[in-house]
């Protein structure tokens, strides 16, 4: 793939290891430089030590969710105002989930499966905004 997101820091959460190391070799493919972590709790420490430009977090996370997940990134920006913006990946889709999602603090729904030139392409979006917004 192209280097469309050299000098990213992606965080990606998901309880699957398949699919994290699939989400993993993705992004690098990309350019980007990825951590994985298969838990909440795991995200968060990583998420403390070295804060990603953006996560990509799965909504069922074992003994957690991305609910609890996205209530802890957004308690953290506003203690060390920052702001990361998080895209919610589920498997699981219930009507009304990607409003839910959006109102939690979430700044993309998408499920699962997924194309993952769709996924480049929000990340891509969600980045530029970003920085557009900062400007």
């Amino acid at each position: 793939m192209s280097s469309i997101l050299t000098n990213t820091t992606i965080l990606v959460v998901e309880d699957d290891q398949d699919t994290r190391e699939f989400l993993r070799t993705l992004l690098e493919d990309t350019g980007a430089n990825v951590s994985t972590a298969g838990s909440a709790e795991a995200a968060l420490a990583l998420y403390q030590l070295n804060p990603p430009d953006i996560i990509g977090s799965d909504m069922r996370l074992g003994s957690s969710d991305g609910y609890a997940f996205i209530t802890a990134i957004r308690e953290y920006n506003r203690e060390y105002r920052g702001f990361t913006p998080v895209i919610a990946l589920t498997g699981f889709v219930y009507p009304g989930d990607d409003d839910r999602a959006i109102a939690a603090g979430f700044n993309a729904y998408m499920s699962k499966p997924f194309n993952p030139e769709d996924l480049i392409s929000t990340i891509t979006r969600i980045l530029h905004e970003q920085r557009h917004d900062a400007a």
